[in-house]
């Protein structure tokens, strides 16, 4: 899984092994600056070539993987060369860093990755994703697990509305008084009870919903801010020895 030999051919032919150190620093830098979980790989080591310094070594590769895969177009010669240096600054990036891989990769049509294949350029190549794989699931299930507040508060909301349910005959009726405040027509204690519970399971419910969606933004905002911690002492310990 990776570069084949040919893949990094292209890149000793071209010099590169002199500023590949600088430019994992330079990747590294831009994750500690603007990385977030959830970005490729690729976004930040583009970001690096931008920099001043790498315009000579970025055409000579862009103009070796022409030659040796037969791309014309500029534009895609330079995604493939985001996948071979991706695939090259793998070991170090993934071992300082929380990444997962994500099969396949969206830089490049299938046709060119079936032809990088087919020339030994590399093999299952897949996308290197900043942080841990999560889920929205997943998320939620943390967050339940986590605030015993908002979990019991889901727990109540529910259970209003499965005794309103009963009170009304009706899943629907309950579900009606819930979510749009809506009381069912009747003057009896039963029916009464049914709305009044109804109503504030929805309402239970509604703020659990409002609580979740905040905490979620928040546990974003805190995987970024480790992943950025971890790119820094990366810098710090690597890079300023």
């Amino acid at each position: 899984m990776g570069l084949k030999a040919k893949g990094k051919k292209i890149l000793k032919e071209t010099g590169y092994s002199k500023i590949r150190e600088q430019l994992l620093k330079d990747v590294t830098e831009s994750i500690n600056i603007e990385g977030s979980h959830g970005d490729k790989i690729v976004h930040h080591i583009k970001n690096a070539l931008e920099k001043e310094g790498y315009s000579y070594i970025k055409d000579e590769l862009i103009k070796k993987i022409g030659e040796k895969m037969g791309v014309e177009s500029e534009k895609e010669a330079l995604d493939i060369l985001l996948v071979i240096l991706q695939e090259n600054l793998r070991p170090e990036l993934c071992e300082n860093l929380y990444t997962h891989s994500k099969k396949g990769t969206e830089l490049i049509s299938d046709d060119i990755y079936r032809k990088g294949e087919e020339k030994k350029i590399w093999k299952h190549v897949h996308t290197i994703i900043l942080g841990k794989q999560t889920s929205l699931l997943g998320d939620l299930m943390i967050l339940l697990k986590v605030h015993s507040i908002i979990r019991w508060t889901l727990i109540v909301g529910f259970l209003l509305f499965m005794i309103s349910s009963i009170l009304l005959d009706s899943v629907y009726k309950s579900v009606i008084a819930g979510l749009t405040l809506t009381a069912e027509p009747g003057e009896s204690l039963r029916i009464m009870l049914g709305n009044i519970l109804g109503a504030l399971g929805g309402i239970l419910i509604f703020f659990v919903f409002i609580s979740l969606l905040i905490q979620d933004k928040y546990l974003a905002s805190t995987r970024n801010d480790k992943l950025r911690r971890l790119a820094d002492r990366t810098l710090k310990n690597e890079f300023e020895r």
